[in-house]
C-alpha cells in the first residue's frame, strides 16, 4: 500500500461567504457553523430558503473581513461571464475558491485519490469505491458524486475517500492533494465555460499542478494526454491506461462497452496500489452495479431493450453507447453541445434508426440523414412512442431503444437525471403495451 501524502499547510479561514446554496453550498454552512466561522450566503433561486441572518446580497457582504467566497460549482467565476458577486471578490482582492478547496483548508486528514476526465468519472469513481470496500478497506467515494467533500464525516489517516473533480471544481482548487490522480479522456465540452478549448484543458490539467513526485499520475489515450505523458514522464510517476491494461472481458451488464472497459483498467490500477489482488478485483467488478442514468438497462420486452444513458450529455458520450450495441434505436435531442454528433458518425452502422426531439432535432437530423433514417419530433415522449413502435414490428429480433441525447436536457428537463427517469416510465409503460398486445401463440412459443 503506498504510503500517505504529508499535508501542506492551510490557510485558516475564519469568514466567509457561501455563493450558491445547492448540495455543496449547503455542506459548506454546516462546516462553517460547526467551526464558528463567520459566514453569510447568497443564492439567485432560493434566497427565501435560506437561515434569515445569514441570507445577505453579494453588495452587502462585508467584504473587508472576508478571506473566501466559496462558489457552487455550476456558477460561473470567469466565462461566458462571471456572476457580479465574483466581480465584487476580484474588486476586493477575495479569494474565490471551491467547495473542494474550502475542505481541504478545514482539516480532512483522509488519503485522497482524484479521479477526472470528460466522460466516465463517475462509473470510475464508484466503482473504485465499490472495489476497495469490497477489499475490506475504509473507503467512500464524494465530491462532484455523492456527498460533497466537505459533508463526508472525517475518519482519519486510515481511511480513503475517491473523489469526482469536474473541470469546474478543479479550475477552484488550488490546494488539492491526492496520492493519486486520474486524467480518464480529455474532449470537447463545457466550452463556453472555459472560453474555449485551450481553457478547458487547461482546467482538466489543474488536477496534475500540486502533483509531487511521491504521487501517481494515470492518464488515459487522446493526443492530449499523449503530449502531456510526454512532458511529464521524467518528473513523476505515470501509468497509461491503453498501455498498462490490454481490453479485457467484462461479466457485468453494467458495464458494457469498450469505455467501460477503459474505466474498468483505472479502477482496476487503482486498486492494485492499495494492496489489493486481480482476484479479489474481478470479484468486486462482477458485482458492481452500476450507476443511473449510464447504460442503465431500463426494461426488456422479449428481445427488445430500453437502456438509459441520459448521461450521454455530449457526442463523445453518445458514442461510447452507440459503440456498444447494435440494430439500436436511437433517441437524442436536447440542447447541443459544441462538438455536435460528430464522434458518433462511425457508429452509425449501429443505428436502425434516429429518433432526434427538442431544440436540436433539426441539426441533429441534417448532421446524420445522409446516413441513416431519422424522423423528427417535438418531445422524448414522441421519439420514445415512435422507436417503440418500430422496434415491436419485430419483436422477435433483438433491438436496443438507446436514450444517448448527445446534449444536455435545460430544453426539455431540470436535470440529465429528471430526463432518465422519464425515460424509464416511458419505457415500463410501453413494456406493458406490449405484453398487452402480443399474440398468445407468440407468448406460448417462448419469444417472451
Amino acid at each position: 500500500m503506498m504510503s500517505t501524502q504529508k499535508k501542506s499547510p492551510q490557510k485558516r479561514l475564519a469568514s466567509i461567504a457561501i455563493l450558491g446554496m445547492g448540495r455543496s453550498g449547503q455542506a459548506v454552512l454546516d462546516k462553517a457553523i460547526a467551526l464558528d466561522m463567520t459566514v453569510v450566503c447568497f443564492d439567485d433561486q432560493n434566497i427565501t430558503k435560506l437561515e434569515t441572518d445569514l441570507a445577505l446580497a453579494p453588495e452587502d457582504w462585508p467584504w473587508p473581513s472576508l478571506d473566501a467566497v466559496i462558489i457552487s460549482p455550476g456558477i460561473p467565476h470567469e466565462f461566458p461571464a462571471p456572476h457580479p458577486a465574483v466581480i465584487l471578490a476580484k474588486r476586493h482582492g477575495v479569494q474565490v475558491i471551491s467547495e473542494i478547496e474550502f475542505a481541504l483548508r478545514t482539516g480532512r486528514q483522509e488519503r485522497l485519490i482524484a479521479i477526472t476526465g470528460t466522460n466516465g468519472k463517475s462509473t470510475t469513481t464508484a466503482l473504485t469505491g465499490h472495489i476497495l470496500k469490497q477489499g475490506g478497506l475504509s473507503a467512500r467515494i464524494g465530491g462532484n458524486i455523492g456527498t460533497p467533500l466537505t459533508g463526508l464525516p472525517n475518519r482519519g489517516e486510515d481511511s480513503i475517500i475517491v473523489l469526482e473533480l469536474s473541470s469546474y471544481q478543479l479550475e477552484l482548487t488550488p490546494s488539492l492533494r491526492a496520492e493519486i490522480r486520474v486524467i480518464l479522456n480529455i474532449t470537447p465540452d463545457h466550452l463556453d465555460r472555459h472560453g474555449g478549448w485551450d481553457g478547458y484543458v487547461r482546467a482538466k490539467q489543474a488536477i496534475l499542478v500540486t502533483a509531487t513526485s511521491d504521487d501517481l499520475l494515470i492518464l488515459g489515450p487522446g493526443d492530449v494526454l499523449d503530449r502531456l505523458s510526454a512532458e511529464k514522464h521524467e518528473s513523476y510517476k505515470i501509468i497509461r491506461l491503453d498501455e498498462s491494461s490490454p481490453a479485457e472481458h467484462l461479466n457485468n451488464p453494467a458495464l458494457q462497452g469498450l469505455h467501460n472497459q477503459q474505466n474498468s483498467a483505472a479502477a482496476r490500477v487503482i486498486c492494485r496500489q492499495f494492496g489489493l489482488t486481480d482476484g479479489v478485483i474481478d470479484k468486486a467488478i462482477e458485482s458492481f452495479a452500476g450507476l443511473p442514468h449510464r447504460l442503465q438497462p431500463a426494461g426488456r420486452f422479449g428481445q427488445i431493450r430500453f437502456i438509459n444513458d441520459s448521461k450521454a450529455t455530449n457526442g463523445e458520450a453518445a458514442a461510447k453507447a452507440l459503440a456498444s450495441f447494435s440494430k439500436i434505436h436511437w433517441c437524442a435531442g436536447g440542447l447541443a453541445k459544441e462538438d455536435g454528433l460528430s464522434a458518433c458518425l462511425p457508429y452509425l452502422e449501429n443505428v436502425c434508426h434516429g429518433y432526434f426531439y427538442g431544440q436540436c432535432k433539426e441539426v441533429f437530423a441534417k448532421a446524420v440523414k445522409s446516413r441513416i433514417n431519422v424522423s423528427q419530433h417535438n418531445t422524448l415522449a414522441q421519439a420514445v412512442q415512435a422507436a417503440a413502435k418500430a422496434a415491436g414490428q419485430y419483436p422477435g429480433d433483438e433491438q436496443v431503444i438507446l436514450l444517448a441525447p448527445a446534449a444536455a436536457s435545460f430544453d426539455q428537463f431540470s436535470s440529465f437525471e429528471a430526463r432518465g427517469e422519464a425515460f424509464c416510465l416511458l419505457a415500463s409503460q410501453h413494456i406493458a403495451k406490449f405484453q398487452a398486445i402480443v399474440p398468445a401463440s407468440y407468448r406460448e412459443a417462448g419469444h417472451v
